[in-house]
Protein backbone atom coordinates (compact mmCIF):
# COMPACT_ATOMS: atom_id res chain seq x y z
CA UNK A 1 0.00 0.00 0.00
CA UNK A 2 1.25 3.44 -0.59
CA UNK A 3 -0.12 6.89 -0.34
CA UNK A 4 1.38 9.65 -2.71
CA UNK A 5 0.76 13.24 -1.83
CA UNK A 6 -0.01 15.90 -4.65
CA UNK A 7 3.05 18.60 -4.34
CA UNK A 8 1.42 21.57 -6.07
CA UNK A 9 -1.96 21.20 -5.14
CA UNK A 10 -2.99 22.40 -1.35
CA UNK A 11 -5.03 19.44 0.47
CA UNK A 12 -8.10 20.63 1.87
CA UNK A 13 -7.60 18.80 5.15
CA UNK A 14 -10.73 18.35 7.62
CA UNK A 15 -9.06 17.83 10.96
CA UNK A 16 -10.68 21.48 11.68
CA UNK A 17 -14.17 18.82 12.92
CA UNK A 18 -11.76 18.24 15.62
CA UNK A 19 -11.95 20.21 18.22
CA UNK A 20 -12.46 20.42 21.67
CA UNK A 21 -15.43 18.78 23.23
CA UNK A 22 -18.03 21.69 23.54
CA UNK A 23 -17.49 23.93 21.60
CA UNK A 24 -20.95 25.05 21.09
CA UNK A 25 -22.47 27.38 23.45
CA UNK A 26 -26.13 28.94 23.23
CA UNK A 27 -26.08 31.98 24.88
CA UNK A 28 -29.31 32.21 26.48
CA UNK A 29 -30.88 29.77 29.52
CA UNK A 30 -34.63 28.30 30.19
CA UNK A 31 -35.10 26.21 33.04
CA UNK A 32 -37.85 24.16 31.19
CA UNK A 33 -38.88 22.26 27.98
CA UNK A 34 -41.70 22.59 25.72
CA UNK A 35 -43.26 25.49 25.00
CA UNK A 36 -39.65 27.93 26.22
CA UNK A 37 -37.89 26.21 24.00
CA UNK A 38 -39.73 28.22 20.94
CA UNK A 39 -39.28 31.50 23.04
CA UNK A 40 -35.60 30.64 23.47
CA UNK A 41 -34.79 30.26 19.84
CA UNK A 42 -36.86 33.15 19.19
CA UNK A 43 -35.64 35.74 21.96
CA UNK A 44 -32.02 34.59 20.18
CA UNK A 45 -33.39 36.11 16.30
CA UNK A 46 -34.74 39.20 18.26
CA UNK A 47 -31.91 40.32 20.14
CA UNK A 48 -29.80 39.72 16.71
CA UNK A 49 -32.34 41.42 14.82
CA UNK A 50 -32.11 44.47 17.14
CA UNK A 51 -28.33 44.18 17.01
CA UNK A 52 -28.74 44.94 13.32
CA UNK A 53 -30.90 47.64 13.60
CA UNK A 54 -28.74 49.14 16.10
CA UNK A 55 -25.55 48.90 13.94
CA UNK A 56 -24.98 50.66 10.34
CA UNK A 57 -24.71 47.86 8.12
CA UNK A 58 -21.36 49.22 6.04
CA UNK A 59 -18.99 46.28 5.85
CA UNK A 60 -15.88 47.13 5.40
CA UNK A 61 -14.30 47.43 1.25
CA UNK A 62 -10.87 46.78 0.92
CA UNK A 63 -8.82 46.49 -2.49
CA UNK A 64 -6.14 44.28 -2.58
CA UNK A 65 -4.12 46.74 -4.26
CA UNK A 66 -4.05 49.00 -1.13
CA UNK A 67 -1.87 46.65 0.99
CA UNK A 68 -1.88 43.34 2.89
CA UNK A 69 -4.65 41.59 3.23
CA UNK A 70 -6.19 41.27 6.48
CA UNK A 71 -9.72 37.99 7.38
CA UNK A 72 -10.77 38.81 10.97
CA UNK A 73 -12.56 36.10 12.59
CA UNK A 74 -15.10 36.75 15.97
CA UNK A 75 -15.03 34.21 18.06
CA UNK A 76 -18.15 33.76 20.64
CA UNK A 77 -16.52 32.46 23.85
CA UNK A 78 -18.25 30.90 26.97
CA UNK A 79 -18.61 33.68 29.68
CA UNK A 80 -15.73 32.32 32.15
CA UNK A 81 -13.17 31.47 29.79
CA UNK A 82 -10.35 32.58 28.45
CA UNK A 83 -11.01 34.05 25.40
CA UNK A 84 -7.22 33.73 24.40
CA UNK A 85 -7.44 29.89 25.29
CA UNK A 86 -10.37 29.40 22.53
CA UNK A 87 -8.81 31.56 19.75
CA UNK A 88 -6.00 29.76 20.17
CA UNK A 89 -7.55 26.31 20.03
CA UNK A 90 -9.35 27.22 16.83
CA UNK A 91 -6.07 28.64 15.23
CA UNK A 92 -4.18 25.05 15.79
CA UNK A 93 -5.91 24.16 12.97
CA UNK A 94 -4.13 27.27 10.82
CA UNK A 95 -0.39 26.61 12.56
CA UNK A 96 0.03 22.98 12.97
CA UNK A 97 -0.37 20.19 10.89
CA UNK A 98 0.57 16.49 10.56
CA UNK A 99 1.78 13.72 8.45
CA UNK A 100 -1.08 12.61 6.95
CA UNK A 101 -4.56 14.19 6.56
CA UNK A 102 -8.31 12.31 6.76
CA UNK A 103 -10.56 13.14 3.33
CA UNK A 104 -14.46 13.43 4.74
CA UNK A 105 -14.73 9.78 4.10
CA UNK A 106 -12.27 9.12 6.57
CA UNK A 107 -9.50 7.82 3.78
CA UNK A 108 -5.90 9.60 4.53
CA UNK A 109 -3.74 11.60 2.74
CA UNK A 110 -0.04 12.76 2.77
CA UNK A 111 0.21 16.04 4.47
CA UNK A 112 4.08 16.69 5.41
CA UNK A 113 4.58 13.11 4.05
CA UNK A 114 5.32 13.41 0.57
CA UNK A 115 4.28 9.60 0.44
CA UNK A 116 4.11 6.35 2.84
CA UNK A 117 4.85 3.02 1.53
CA UNK A 118 3.55 -0.27 3.92
CA UNK A 119 5.88 -2.76 3.37
CA UNK A 120 3.88 -6.45 2.69
CA UNK A 121 3.82 -7.82 6.13
CA UNK A 122 2.24 -4.57 7.07
CA UNK A 123 4.99 -4.46 10.14
CA UNK A 124 6.86 -1.07 8.64
CA UNK A 125 5.93 1.85 7.06
CA UNK A 126 8.27 3.93 5.16
CA UNK A 127 7.84 7.78 5.38
CA UNK A 128 9.26 10.50 2.70
CA UNK A 129 8.68 13.86 4.00
CA UNK A 130 8.38 16.91 1.76
CA UNK A 131 11.64 18.66 0.58
CA UNK A 132 10.72 22.06 1.06
CA UNK A 133 8.65 22.22 4.52
CA UNK A 134 9.90 24.29 6.96
CA UNK A 135 8.74 24.94 10.73
CA UNK A 136 7.86 28.88 11.69
CA UNK A 137 11.42 29.54 12.76
CA UNK A 138 12.86 28.84 9.52
CA UNK A 139 14.23 25.21 9.94
CA UNK A 140 14.13 22.94 7.62
CA UNK A 141 11.41 19.96 8.32
CA UNK A 142 13.84 16.82 8.25
CA UNK A 143 13.25 13.00 9.56
CA UNK A 144 15.43 13.38 13.38
CA UNK A 145 13.00 16.65 14.01
CA UNK A 146 9.83 14.79 13.02
CA UNK A 147 10.77 11.32 14.94
CA UNK A 148 11.52 13.67 17.94
CA UNK A 149 8.09 14.97 17.80
CA UNK A 150 6.17 11.44 17.23
CA UNK A 151 8.45 9.89 19.63
CA UNK A 152 7.23 12.87 22.60
CA UNK A 153 3.73 12.15 21.22
CA UNK A 154 3.85 8.31 22.25
CA UNK A 155 4.77 9.53 25.78
CA UNK A 156 1.75 11.64 26.08
CA UNK A 157 -2.13 11.82 25.95
CA UNK A 158 -2.14 11.33 22.30
CA UNK A 159 -1.27 8.08 22.56
CA UNK A 160 -4.49 7.54 24.53
CA UNK A 161 -6.33 8.91 22.64
CA UNK A 162 -4.37 7.31 19.39
CA UNK A 163 -4.54 3.41 19.31
CA UNK A 164 -2.85 3.96 15.15
CA UNK A 165 0.53 5.54 17.66
CA UNK A 166 0.38 2.99 20.20
CA UNK A 167 0.73 0.49 17.60
CA UNK A 168 4.50 1.95 17.02
CA UNK A 169 7.17 0.06 18.60
CA UNK A 170 10.31 1.78 16.95
CA UNK A 171 11.12 5.34 14.46
CA UNK A 172 14.05 5.44 12.86
CA UNK A 173 15.94 8.07 10.84
CA UNK A 174 17.76 6.70 7.89
CA UNK A 175 18.08 9.52 5.85
CA UNK A 176 17.27 13.48 6.20
CA UNK A 177 13.82 12.72 4.44
CA UNK A 178 13.16 8.91 5.00
CA UNK A 179 11.68 7.61 8.17
CA UNK A 180 10.89 4.19 9.20
CA UNK A 181 7.86 3.53 11.26
CA UNK A 182 8.08 0.13 13.01
CA UNK A 183 4.39 -1.27 14.07
CA UNK A 184 4.39 -4.52 16.62
CA UNK A 185 1.10 -5.75 14.98
CA UNK A 186 -0.48 -4.34 11.43
CA UNK A 187 -2.30 -0.91 11.89
CA UNK A 188 -5.41 0.57 9.79
CA UNK A 189 -5.43 3.03 12.31
CA UNK A 190 -1.85 4.08 12.09
CA UNK A 191 -2.34 6.94 8.99
CA UNK A 192 -5.43 8.32 10.73
CA UNK A 193 -3.80 9.36 13.92
CA UNK A 194 -0.10 10.29 11.99
CA UNK A 195 -2.66 13.35 12.01
CA UNK A 196 -0.67 14.52 15.40
CA UNK A 197 0.63 17.69 14.95
CA UNK A 198 4.08 17.99 14.34
CA UNK A 199 5.97 20.42 16.31
CA UNK A 200 9.55 21.13 16.73
CA UNK A 201 10.72 20.02 20.03
CA UNK A 202 12.47 22.40 22.45
CA UNK A 203 9.93 25.31 22.50
CA UNK A 204 8.13 26.36 25.26
CA UNK A 205 5.37 27.02 22.57
CA UNK A 206 4.32 24.88 19.63
CA UNK A 207 6.42 25.30 16.81
CA UNK A 208 4.52 24.22 13.93
CA UNK A 209 4.87 24.23 10.05
CA UNK A 210 0.77 25.24 8.92
CA UNK A 211 0.34 28.01 6.63
CA UNK A 212 -0.31 30.93 9.48
CA UNK A 213 2.01 31.53 12.54
CA UNK A 214 0.78 33.15 15.33
CA UNK A 215 2.52 36.70 15.74
CA UNK A 216 1.07 38.34 18.83
CA UNK A 217 -2.04 38.41 21.32
CA UNK A 218 -3.32 41.76 22.96
CA UNK A 219 -6.54 42.31 24.59
CA UNK A 220 -8.25 38.78 23.95
CA UNK A 221 -7.00 39.36 20.17
CA UNK A 222 -4.92 36.86 18.16
CA UNK A 223 -3.01 37.87 15.12
CA UNK A 224 -1.63 35.26 12.62
CA UNK A 225 0.67 35.63 9.72
CA UNK A 226 1.35 34.41 6.75
CA UNK A 227 4.47 31.98 6.40
CA UNK A 228 5.99 33.34 3.53
CA UNK A 229 7.96 30.19 2.25
CA UNK A 230 4.70 27.82 3.18
CA UNK A 231 5.80 24.43 0.89
CA UNK A 232 2.29 24.97 -0.82
CA UNK A 233 2.62 28.68 -1.77
CA UNK A 234 2.25 31.35 0.40
CA UNK A 235 -1.24 32.33 0.92
CA UNK A 236 -3.22 35.58 -0.52
CA UNK A 237 -4.42 36.05 3.30
CA UNK A 238 -1.82 38.15 5.04
CA UNK A 239 -2.88 38.52 8.17
CA UNK A 240 -5.40 36.63 10.64
CA UNK A 241 -6.98 37.87 13.23
CA UNK A 242 -9.04 36.26 16.17
CA UNK A 243 -11.06 38.70 17.88
CA UNK A 244 -13.46 36.95 20.77
CA UNK A 245 -16.71 37.97 21.83
CA UNK A 246 -18.87 37.43 25.07
CA UNK A 247 -22.20 36.28 22.51
CA UNK A 248 -23.09 35.28 19.39
CA UNK A 249 -25.29 38.79 18.78
CA UNK A 250 -22.39 40.89 19.75
CA UNK A 251 -20.24 38.88 17.24
CA UNK A 252 -23.17 39.69 14.84
CA UNK A 253 -23.17 43.00 15.62
CA UNK A 254 -19.66 43.48 14.87
CA UNK A 255 -19.96 41.23 11.35
CA UNK A 256 -22.44 44.35 10.50
CA UNK A 257 -20.28 46.93 11.30
CA UNK A 258 -17.63 45.56 9.22
CA UNK A 259 -15.47 44.79 12.05
CA UNK A 260 -15.01 41.31 11.21
CA UNK A 261 -15.28 39.00 8.13
CA UNK A 262 -16.42 35.64 9.44
CA UNK A 263 -18.51 34.55 11.98
CA UNK A 264 -16.87 31.10 13.62
CA UNK A 265 -20.27 30.09 14.08
CA UNK A 266 -23.82 30.74 13.61
CA UNK A 267 -26.54 29.04 16.35
CA UNK A 268 -28.77 26.50 14.54
CA UNK A 269 -31.70 28.79 15.01
CA UNK A 270 -30.15 31.79 13.59
CA UNK A 271 -29.05 30.42 10.53
CA UNK A 272 -32.57 31.21 8.16
CA UNK A 273 -32.55 34.53 10.13
CA UNK A 274 -28.83 35.27 8.87
CA UNK A 275 -28.51 34.27 5.52
CA UNK A 276 -31.57 36.38 4.85
CA UNK A 277 -28.51 39.13 5.19
CA UNK A 278 -27.29 39.86 1.38
CA UNK A 279 -23.63 41.04 2.70
CA UNK A 280 -22.53 37.36 4.39
CA UNK A 281 -22.82 33.97 2.87
CA UNK A 282 -23.16 30.79 5.15
CA UNK A 283 -21.18 27.80 4.59
CA UNK A 284 -22.45 24.58 6.87
CA UNK A 285 -21.53 21.00 7.10
CA UNK A 286 -22.00 18.11 8.85
CA UNK A 287 -19.76 18.02 12.75
CA UNK A 288 -18.10 14.65 13.45
CA UNK A 289 -19.45 14.94 16.90
CA UNK A 290 -22.14 12.77 18.44
CA UNK A 291 -24.85 13.85 20.98
CA UNK A 292 -25.28 11.39 23.43
CA UNK A 293 -26.36 10.06 27.01
CA UNK A 294 -24.21 7.60 28.29
CA UNK A 295 -24.72 4.97 30.72
CA UNK A 296 -22.57 3.59 33.47
CA UNK A 297 -22.89 0.03 33.12
CA UNK A 298 -21.23 -0.70 36.09
CA UNK A 299 -24.52 0.21 37.96
CA UNK A 300 -27.38 -1.10 38.00
CA UNK A 301 -30.03 -1.40 35.76
CA UNK A 302 -27.54 -0.42 32.83
CA UNK A 303 -26.16 -3.92 32.94
CA UNK A 304 -28.86 -5.06 31.07
CA UNK A 305 -28.56 -4.91 26.86
CA UNK A 306 -32.29 -5.11 27.28
CA UNK A 307 -33.03 -2.68 29.30
CA UNK A 308 -30.56 -0.02 26.75
CA UNK A 309 -31.74 -1.11 24.08
CA UNK A 310 -35.38 0.26 25.36
CA UNK A 311 -34.18 3.29 26.05
CA UNK A 312 -33.11 3.63 22.76
CA UNK A 313 -36.36 2.87 21.52
CA UNK A 314 -38.09 5.44 23.62
CA UNK A 315 -36.22 8.60 21.95
CA UNK A 316 -37.85 10.17 19.20
CA UNK A 317 -34.71 11.81 17.66
CA UNK A 318 -36.66 13.61 14.84
CA UNK A 319 -38.26 15.56 17.07
CA UNK A 320 -35.15 16.37 18.90
CA UNK A 321 -33.35 17.71 15.76
CA UNK A 322 -36.27 19.42 15.25
CA UNK A 323 -36.26 20.86 18.28
CA UNK A 324 -32.84 21.43 19.89
CA UNK A 325 -31.24 21.54 16.67
CA UNK A 326 -33.55 23.51 14.34
CA UNK A 327 -33.93 20.67 11.62
CA UNK A 328 -29.96 21.11 11.48
CA UNK A 329 -28.85 17.70 11.89
CA UNK A 330 -28.89 13.89 11.46
CA UNK A 331 -30.11 10.87 13.46
CA UNK A 332 -27.33 8.87 14.79
CA UNK A 333 -27.79 5.22 16.39
CA UNK A 334 -24.04 4.11 17.16
CA UNK A 335 -20.72 4.83 17.32
CA UNK A 336 -18.89 5.60 14.12
CA UNK A 337 -19.40 7.99 11.00
CA UNK A 338 -22.09 7.91 8.70
CA UNK A 339 -19.90 9.14 5.53
CA UNK A 340 -17.22 7.15 6.13
CA UNK A 341 -16.55 5.11 2.94
CA UNK A 342 -17.11 1.65 5.06
CA UNK A 343 -20.22 2.80 6.50
CA UNK A 344 -22.86 0.65 5.66
CA UNK A 345 -26.04 2.36 5.26
CA UNK A 346 -28.50 -0.33 5.32
CA UNK A 347 -27.96 -1.55 8.93
CA UNK A 348 -31.12 0.70 10.67
CA UNK A 349 -30.75 3.35 12.84
CA UNK A 350 -33.36 3.02 16.04
CA UNK A 351 -36.98 3.91 15.47
CA UNK A 352 -39.30 6.00 17.72
CA UNK A 353 -41.53 2.78 19.30
CA UNK A 354 -41.89 3.24 22.48
CA UNK A 355 -44.19 0.12 22.55
CA UNK A 356 -41.12 -1.84 21.57
CA UNK A 357 -39.20 0.08 24.22
CA UNK A 358 -42.26 -1.00 27.12
CA UNK A 359 -42.20 -5.00 25.51
CA UNK A 360 -38.21 -4.54 26.36
CA UNK A 361 -38.65 -3.54 29.65
CA UNK A 362 -41.07 -6.52 30.73
CA UNK A 363 -38.62 -8.98 28.95
CA UNK A 364 -36.35 -7.70 30.71
CA UNK A 365 -38.26 -8.10 34.40
CA UNK A 366 -38.43 -4.29 35.09
CA UNK A 367 -41.99 -3.95 36.50
CA UNK A 368 -44.08 -0.83 37.23
CA UNK A 369 -43.64 0.85 40.69
CA UNK A 370 -46.17 3.43 42.18
CA UNK A 371 -43.28 4.40 44.20
CA UNK A 372 -42.09 7.77 43.72
CA UNK A 373 -38.05 8.44 43.07
CA UNK A 374 -35.68 10.72 43.59
CA UNK A 375 -37.18 13.32 41.19
CA UNK A 376 -40.53 12.61 42.87
CA UNK A 377 -42.04 11.16 40.17
CA UNK A 378 -43.51 7.24 39.91
CA UNK A 379 -41.67 5.02 37.36
CA UNK A 380 -40.29 1.61 36.43
CA UNK A 381 -36.63 2.67 36.95
CA UNK A 382 -35.01 6.19 38.38
CA UNK A 383 -31.36 6.92 37.51
CA UNK A 384 -29.41 10.99 37.78
CA UNK A 385 -28.12 12.03 34.50
CA UNK A 386 -25.26 14.82 34.96
CA UNK A 387 -25.06 17.85 32.82
CA UNK A 388 -22.72 20.51 32.62
CA UNK A 389 -23.47 24.25 33.66
CA UNK A 390 -23.70 26.61 30.68
CA UNK A 391 -24.07 23.76 28.25
CA UNK A 392 -27.80 24.93 27.17
CA UNK A 393 -27.60 22.97 24.21
CA UNK A 394 -26.86 19.89 25.50
CA UNK A 395 -29.41 20.53 28.85
CA UNK A 396 -32.04 21.42 26.20
CA UNK A 397 -31.31 18.07 24.28
CA UNK A 398 -31.50 16.41 28.04
CA UNK A 399 -34.54 17.82 28.60
CA UNK A 400 -36.30 16.29 25.79
CA UNK A 401 -34.87 12.64 26.20
CA UNK A 402 -36.28 13.22 29.94
CA UNK A 403 -39.63 13.67 28.27
CA UNK A 404 -39.78 10.78 26.23
CA UNK A 405 -38.53 8.10 28.64
CA UNK A 406 -41.09 9.81 31.19
CA UNK A 407 -43.30 8.08 28.51
CA UNK A 408 -42.53 4.67 29.33
CA UNK A 409 -42.12 5.02 33.16
CA UNK A 410 -38.38 6.12 33.23
CA UNK A 411 -37.68 8.96 35.86
CA UNK A 412 -34.78 10.75 34.24
CA UNK A 413 -33.68 13.49 37.05
CA UNK A 414 -31.30 16.32 35.68
CA UNK A 415 -28.16 17.44 37.94
CA UNK A 416 -26.37 20.05 36.54
CA UNK A 417 -22.40 20.87 37.35
CA UNK A 418 -19.86 22.96 36.88
CA UNK A 419 -17.95 21.66 33.93
CA UNK A 420 -14.45 20.73 36.21
CA UNK A 421 -17.09 18.74 38.39
CA UNK A 422 -18.68 17.47 35.91
CA UNK A 423 -15.65 15.94 34.20
CA UNK A 424 -14.15 14.69 37.46
CA UNK A 425 -17.26 13.03 37.93
CA UNK A 426 -16.60 11.28 34.79
CA UNK A 427 -13.21 10.26 35.52
CA UNK A 428 -13.64 8.56 38.64
CA UNK A 429 -17.09 6.79 37.91
CA UNK A 430 -19.44 8.71 39.80
CA UNK A 431 -23.00 9.22 37.65
CA UNK A 432 -25.28 7.21 36.21
CA UNK A 433 -25.86 8.97 33.14
CA UNK A 434 -24.26 11.83 31.44
CA UNK A 435 -25.09 13.74 28.52
CA UNK A 436 -22.46 14.71 26.31
CA UNK A 437 -20.55 15.03 22.62
CA UNK A 438 -18.02 12.79 21.93
CA UNK A 439 -15.80 12.10 18.74
CA UNK A 440 -17.34 9.50 15.99
CA UNK A 441 -14.59 10.12 13.31
CA UNK A 442 -13.59 10.96 10.86
CA UNK A 443 -11.81 7.59 11.78
CA UNK A 444 -12.91 4.63 13.76
CA UNK A 445 -9.56 4.94 16.01
CA UNK A 446 -11.39 7.71 17.60
CA UNK A 447 -14.50 5.55 18.92
CA UNK A 448 -12.27 2.80 19.57
CA UNK A 449 -10.64 4.89 22.33
CA UNK A 450 -13.91 5.14 24.18
CA UNK A 451 -15.88 2.10 23.32
CA UNK A 452 -13.38 -0.80 23.35
CA UNK A 453 -13.05 -2.50 26.93
CA UNK A 454 -9.26 -2.41 27.16
CA UNK A 455 -9.61 1.55 26.49
CA UNK A 456 -8.13 3.64 29.62
CA UNK A 457 -10.68 6.01 27.96
CA UNK A 458 -13.26 3.49 28.46
CA UNK A 459 -15.07 5.37 32.05
CA UNK A 460 -18.13 3.92 31.42
CA UNK A 461 -17.67 0.35 31.77
CA UNK A 462 -18.81 -1.06 28.58
CA UNK A 463 -18.10 -4.46 28.25
CA UNK A 464 -18.91 -6.31 24.81
CA UNK A 465 -16.86 -9.16 23.33
CA UNK A 466 -18.11 -9.10 19.72
CA UNK A 467 -17.65 -5.66 19.88
CA UNK A 468 -13.78 -6.05 21.19
CA UNK A 469 -13.23 -8.75 18.32
CA UNK A 470 -14.54 -6.17 15.56
CA UNK A 471 -12.81 -3.39 16.44
CA UNK A 472 -9.82 -5.50 16.67
CA UNK A 473 -10.07 -7.00 13.29
CA UNK A 474 -10.90 -3.54 12.01
CA UNK A 475 -7.90 -2.58 13.56
CA UNK A 476 -5.88 -5.14 11.95
CA UNK A 477 -7.56 -5.77 8.66
CA UNK A 478 -5.39 -6.72 5.89
CA UNK A 479 -7.93 -5.54 2.89
CA UNK A 480 -10.49 -3.09 2.42
CA UNK A 481 -12.87 -5.95 1.89
CA UNK A 482 -12.07 -7.32 5.84
CA UNK A 483 -12.30 -3.37 7.22
CA UNK A 484 -15.45 -2.89 5.37
CA UNK A 485 -16.70 -6.04 6.58
CA UNK A 486 -15.38 -5.36 10.14
CA UNK A 487 -16.72 -1.87 9.86
CA UNK A 488 -20.10 -3.03 9.55
CA UNK A 489 -20.07 -5.89 12.19
CA UNK A 490 -19.09 -2.52 14.49
CA UNK A 491 -22.41 -0.90 13.41
CA UNK A 492 -24.59 -3.85 13.96
CA UNK A 493 -23.03 -4.88 17.43
CA UNK A 494 -23.11 -1.53 18.85
CA UNK A 495 -27.29 -1.26 17.72
CA UNK A 496 -27.75 -4.88 19.59
CA UNK A 497 -25.80 -3.95 22.81
CA UNK A 498 -26.01 -0.23 22.83
CA UNK A 499 -23.45 1.37 25.54
CA UNK A 500 -25.35 5.06 25.07
CA UNK A 501 -28.60 6.45 23.65
CA UNK A 502 -27.34 8.13 20.58
CA UNK A 503 -29.23 11.08 19.82
CA UNK A 504 -27.72 13.18 16.46
CA UNK A 505 -25.14 14.85 14.69
CA UNK A 506 -25.28 18.48 14.39
CA UNK A 507 -24.79 20.81 12.36
CA UNK A 508 -22.14 23.66 11.94
CA UNK A 509 -22.36 27.05 9.91
CA UNK A 510 -20.09 29.49 9.42
CA UNK A 511 -20.70 32.79 7.96
CA UNK A 512 -18.38 34.99 5.98
CA UNK A 513 -18.60 38.60 4.18
CA UNK A 514 -19.07 38.64 0.46
CA UNK A 515 -15.79 40.40 0.37
CA UNK A 516 -13.87 37.49 0.55
CA UNK A 517 -14.32 34.60 -1.92
CA UNK A 518 -14.20 31.09 -0.28
CA UNK A 519 -12.31 28.46 -1.92
CA UNK A 520 -13.33 24.81 -0.41
CA UNK A 521 -15.30 21.90 -1.19
CA UNK A 522 -18.85 21.63 -0.56
CA UNK A 523 -20.47 20.33 2.77
CA UNK A 524 -16.76 20.81 4.46
CA UNK A 525 -15.44 22.93 6.81
CA UNK A 526 -14.55 25.87 5.56
CA UNK A 527 -11.86 27.23 8.03
CA UNK A 528 -8.88 24.97 6.91
CA UNK A 529 -9.25 25.79 2.98
CA UNK A 530 -8.40 29.84 4.43
CA UNK A 531 -4.70 29.64 2.91
CA UNK A 532 -6.63 29.57 -0.74
CA UNK A 533 -9.33 32.44 -0.44
CA UNK A 534 -8.65 35.99 -2.03
CA UNK A 535 -10.91 38.81 -2.10
CA UNK A 536 -13.47 38.95 -4.21
CA UNK A 537 -12.84 41.95 -6.46
CA UNK A 538 -10.28 40.53 -7.37
CA UNK A 539 -11.68 37.18 -8.18
CA UNK A 540 -14.36 39.59 -10.05
CA UNK A 541 -11.25 41.55 -12.11
CA UNK A 542 -9.91 38.18 -13.42
CA UNK A 543 -13.14 37.09 -14.59
CA UNK A 544 -13.57 40.29 -16.88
Amino acid sequence: MMLVGEPLHRHRANRAEELVMGEYRVETREGQEGGRVGVRLSALCLLLAAAIACTPTTPATTDSSAGPVTLTIGLPVQTGVDPLHGASQAARLLSLEGLTFLARDGRPHPKLAESLTEAPDGLTWTVQLRPSAFFHDGTPVNSATVKESLERSLKGADRDRSPGLSDIIAIEAPSDRTLLIKLRERSRFLLDDLTVAIAKPGSTEPVGTGPFVNSESTNGDLVMTAVPNYYRGKPTIDRVVWKSYPAVRTAWAAMMRGEIDFLYQVPPEAVEFIESEDSVQLFSFLRNYAYLVIFNEKRKPFQSWQIRRALNYAINRDTLIERALSNRGQVVSGPVWPLHWAFDASVPNYSYDPSRATALLDAAGVQSHQDAGRSGAPGRIHFTCLVPENFDLWERMALIVQRDLAAIGVDMRLESLPFEEFNHRIAVGDFDAVVMELVVGNTPSRPYTFWSSRSAQNFWGYQNGELDRALSDLRRASDDLDYKNAFRRVQVESLGDPPAIFLALGQITRAVSRRFEVVAPPNTDILPSIPDWHLADRAMRKSN
